[in-house]
């Protein structure tokens, strides 16, 4: 019995330090802007914490894929799966909304709101799920016919204990086809949280605080 518990007790603080991680470190791209309505696309990224000298890579190598469809012309809704999750025995997925709450007007940005909420499960059941809202909003502005260029932040909510984690963007989304937008983002992950300490000790963290860390994404329309 007291091995029991003791093993669910240590696959509980595995559990809490891997989607720590990720939420510091290794968080996807949101939608920059709303698809119009009744338009659906595949969503990807790939990127995470800037770690020169702990990976091969440099960069934590986190993936995530998703779909996204057009509710209304402002409204679009989105889940999303994060793979690489599964790696370490946890099923990550979100769900979630974008909302257009200004469109573009000359030199004033478009702005974007959008709300998700992540969760996380042993897949072997040795720990409690975790769930984790998250707000957002960017500001974007349109470069040329089919490019653009965006900034916003996070704000991803701790249940327990409770604490928001802020995490500043920014990014530039590009066509390279009819059908196909990259998009490369910067981000400043939890950047009101000590991270000189735990899994890299500091090495992607800006003064002490939050994780640095670039990302590729794509959407794919269909």
């Amino acid at each position: 019995m007291k091995t029991d518990i003791h093993a669910r007790f240590v696959s509980a603080a595995v559990l809490t330090g891997i989607v720590m991680s990720v939420l510091i470190g290794c968080s996807a791209v949101q939608p920059v802007r709303v698809l119009d309505k009744g338009a659906s696309a595949i969503t990807a990224s790939l990127g995470g914490a800037v770690v020169p000298s702990s990976t091969p890579t440099g960069l934590v190598p986190y993936l995530t894929g998703g779909y996204a469809y057009g509710a209304s012309d402002d409204v679009t809704v989105h889940a999303r799966t994060h793979l690489t999750m599964a790696a370490f025995g946890v099923a990550g997925l979100e769900a979630g909304a974008s909302v257009r709450a200004m469109r573009q007007n000359q030199a004033i940005p478009e702005l974007t709101l959008g709300m998700q909420l992540l969760g996380f499960v042993s897949i072997a059941r040795t720990a409690p799920a975790r769930l984790y809202p998250n707000l957002s909003a960017n500001a974007s502005w349109s470069v040329g016919e089919s490019s653009l260029a965006y900034l916003g932040s996070h704000l991803t909510l701790q249940l327990d204990p409770w604490r928001g984690l802020i995490s500043p963007f920014a990014g530039y989304q590009f066509s390279v086809s009819n059908s196909v937008r990259l998009q490369v983002e910067t981000i400043w992950q939890a950047s009101n949280v000590d991270t000189r300490f735990g899994v890299f000790e500091g090495e992607s963290s800006i003064g002490g605080s939050g994780s640095f860390g670039i990302y590729l994404g794509g959407v794919i329309a269909l």
